[in-house]
């Protein structure tokens, strides 16, 4: 079921007519252990932001820098499910919701693991990566017949610093 509004999640109002399922859902069925650890384990669990009532309203996308021992700079592009092949959207939609959550500050504690991720994806071993320095780029999406911002803005929210004895151990699994 989708999530409750948020005054209504945190007690602000109460809900009215359908929205009490909503909010029955969100308090007490979602949290029973059974059901919770089915949802998580399976992988049936999903936010329903891309649905109505209220559909993610910001196209948003990260990608890191990733520095090298020698100075080599490199763009590594998180994969975006806009720019995939059809075929291969189904299969790598899991990384848009990964991202949903590495690059919110309501998950800082994700970062140093996905600037790792992003470091071991790109080692090299006679020039390991020494830093990955992570973006997050968004622009809102126009409403029906509005005009489309075109450019992204973009902050660069987190540098992670290799830890080089844990890329090794990695890299030897």
């Amino acid at each position: 079921m989708p999530q409750p509004p948020s005054a209504i999640k945190q007690h602000k109002v109460l809900p009215g007519g359908t929205e009490w399922i909503n909010y029955w859902d969100d308090q007490y069925l979602r949290t029973f252990p059974p059901i919770d650890v089915y949802l998580h384990v399976t992988g049936f669990w999903q936010y329903w932001d891309m649905f109505a009532p209220n559909p993610a309203h910001t196209d948003q996308y990260g990608d890191a820098e990733v520095v090298y021992r020698d100075g080599k700079v490199k763009r590594y592009a998180y994969p975006r499910i806009y720019s995939l092949p059809i075929w291969q959207k189904f299969f790598k939609e899991r990384y848009r919701k990964f991202y949903e959550r590495a690059g919110s500050d309501d998950f800082l504690y994700l970062w140093p693991t996905f600037g790792l991720r992003v470091a071991l994806l790109n080692d090299d071993p006679k020039n390991p990566p020494v830093r990955v320095k992570l973006y997050r780029h968004w622009r809102p999406v126009a409403a029906p017949g509005k005009p489309q911002q075109k450019e992204y803005n973009s902050y660069s929210y987190f540098t992670y610093v290799v830890d080089q004895k844990e890329l090794a151990r990695l890299r030897s699994l």
